[in-house]
């Protein structure tokens, strides 16, 4: 007879079960020195950013404000026809005046200690920077009689100055016949009439000036009643800024300009030095330049 088959025995396999694998020992949690598994360790945080960053990216941000700020100031001031002149104007002749640092003796003295090397003779540039398209003048008719007749008279010189003018820069490019110019004198001449006439509204501006000082010392000289003065006192004070800052910018922007434009009615000039016209007609446009600026910031 076949012996019966013994049953496993229960109890090895439940001391198998109940001994740990020591070949996994080391994965998963770790074991503490007790034999208890240790408490699983927290994820590690993304490290914070340090000041120095943080400060870095205020600075990079404050940086684009200012740039786009400065962009739409630029965009404002070149959105209508007079402040792109004023743009074209100042640049020119901020580009003539460092043409002529560029090529002046000391500058070519300092590059050539620079790179050791002998300088090299400055050339000579007796070209004129272009003038403004239209001469400033007042934005409406004047009410006094005499200043109303000398604008009238600013109007006829300024017509006759850009007629001249152009017809002899279209004559220098080809688009006028020459011939027909050299009649009347050839391009130079008309170049030199036509700073005559913007030479002649220069003249008349002055009378402006002088006649505006005239009847701003009738408004403003007398005095006032104490009740009318107490009322009107402010705006009288901010209407004789607004009037004085203009006649003076006026006043500046003819001075500039004067000697400049007798520099140029004579062929060979009045000796004016040739690498100051550049930084004069920078002068005589800068306030005003400064002026449209600010306003853009509003």
């Amino acid at each position: 007879m076949a012996e019966p088959e013994r049953s496993p025995d229960v109890s090895a396999h439940v001391a198998v079960a109940a001994e740990p694998d020591s070949d996994k020992l080391g994965e998963g949690n770790p074991v503490s020195p007790a034999g208890d598994p240790a408490s699983p360790s927290p994820t590690p945080k993304s490290p914070r950013s340090s000041p120095l960053s943080t400060n870095a990216r205020h600075r990079l941000l404050a940086a684009l404000r200012a740039a786009d700020f400065t962009v739409g100031r630029v965009a404002k001031l070149t959105s209508t026809s007079t402040g792109q002149e004023r743009v074209f104007a100042i640049t020119g002749y901020l580009a003539h005046v460092l043409h002529h640092i560029l090529v002046s003796a000391p500058w070519l003295a300092l590059l050539a200690r620079l790179r050791r090397s002998p300088s090299p003779s400055p050339s000579s540039s007796s070209s004129k920077p272009p003038p403004p398209l239209h001469p400033p003048s007042s934005p409406s008719p004047p009410s006094y009689r005499t200043i109303y007749i000398l604008t009238l008279l600013q109007v006829l010189a300024n017509v006759v100055y850009q007629a001249l003018e152009n017809v002899a820069f279209l004559a220098s490019k080809g688009v006028v016949s020459k011939r027909w110019i050299q009649r009347w004198g050839g391009v130079d001449a008309w170049y030199i009439w036509s700073t005559r006439a913007w030479l002649g509204h220069i003249v008349l501006q002055f009378g402006v000036l002088w006649r505006g000082r005239v009847l701003y010392g009738r408004r403003f000289g007398g005095g006032a009643g104490a009740g009318d003065k107490a009322e009107a006192d402010s705006e009288e004070e901010e209407e004789k800024r607004k009037e004085i800052r203009a006649w003076r910018k006026s006043l500046v922007n003819n001075l500039c300009w004067a000697p400049l434009c007798l520099h140029w009615c004579f062929e060979k000039g009045i000796g004016f030095p040739e690498h100051l016209t550049g930084l004069v007609s920078f002068m005589a446009g800068a306030w005003d330049f400064g002026d449209s600026w600010a306003r853009t910031a509003v």
